[in-house]
């Protein structure tokens, strides 16, 4: 379950922007909205290397908006990405 909101002020709210500069990023939260999936699925949608999802996604948890579990895979194991928070809040005012 994702947490209700998540709030951003300053240069906090700097890095949040420029890590949502990237349509990949947005495009990956869009999709968790929905449901949760690993790199691959992501991968497989979205038509990208799994890599470049893989970064995305690190880029997204450093910045708390995407939460990481691991699951048993056909091949190891599995990175299981989910929605951390549905809302995000920017604040200008310093």
């Amino acid at each position: 379950m994702s947490s209700p909101e998540l709030k951003f002020a300053g240069k906090d709210a700097l890095k949040l922007l420029k890590g949502l500069a990237s349509i990949t990023s947005f495009r990956i939260l869009q999709l968790l909205s929905k449901e949760n999936l690993d790199i691959s699925s992501i991968a497989r949608r979205l038509k990208l290397s799994e890599a470049h999802i893989s970064g995305e996604i690190n880029k997204l948890q450093e910045l708390h908006l995407v939460k990481i579990s691991y699951a048993p895979g056909k091949r190891g194991i599995r990175k299981i990405c989910s929605l951390a928070t549905n809302k995000i809040l920017i604040e200008i005012a310093q």
